[in-house]
C-alpha cells in the first residue's frame, strides 16, 4: 500500500528538520508522485573558501530532493538507502542564490531504485546528481 499524503508530509518534515538541512535552510517547495521540488538560499554557511557554494553542500542537498521523489513511489513498508552517488557540479552557485532543487525517480524496482536531481539558479543547470538506491524495510 502506498504511503498516505499525511505521511509522507510527516516524513518530510523529518528529512527537513536534520540539523545540516536546517542549517542550510533546506525547505520543501512542493512534491508530486515520482518528483520533489526543494530550495535553499545560499547563506555564508554554505560557502567554500572560493566564495562560492561548496560542492559538498550542494552533494548533500539533491540527496533530500531524490529521497523525497522516491518516497511518493514506494509502499509503505519500504524504505531506501544510498547504495551510490554521482555528481556532476556544472557551474558555480553563487553567494546568495536562491537554488532550486528538483528530484524524479527514474526507474523504482523491488530491491533498487534510480533517481536523479538537478540544483539550478535562475533556470540555468548547475548540479547535476545520479543517485541509486537500495530498497529496504521501512525502519518504522
Amino acid at each position: 500500500m502506498a504511503r498516505t499524503a499525511e505521511a509522507l508530509e510527516a516524513f518530510f518534515r523529518s528529512v527537513l528538520e536534520i540539523p545540516a538541512h536546517r542549517m542550510f535552510g533546506l525547505a520543501l517547495n512542493e512534491w508530486s508522485e515520482g518528483e520533489a521540488k526543494l530550495s535553499f538560499v545560499a547563506s555564508a554557511a554554505s560557502l567554500g573558501p572560493a566564495g562560492d557554494v561548496h560542492g559538498g553542500v550542494v552533494g548533500l542537498l539533491l540527496e533530500p530532493a531524490a529521497m523525497f521523489a522516491l518516497m511518493t513511489v514506494l509502499p509503505e513498508d519500504r524504505y531506501a538507502v544510498t547504495a551510490d552517488v554521482h555528481t556532476q557540479l556544472i557551474r558555480p552557485i553563487r553567494a546568495s542564490a536562491r537554488v532550486e532543487l528538483a528530484g524524479r525517480v527514474l526507474r523504482a524496482g523491488r530491491r533498487l531504485a534510480f533517481c536523479e536531481a538537478g540544483a539550478n539558479v535562475d533556470g540555468e543547470i548547475c548540479a547535476l546528481a545520479r543517485m541509486t538506491k537500495a530498497i529496504v524495510p521501512a525502519p518504522y
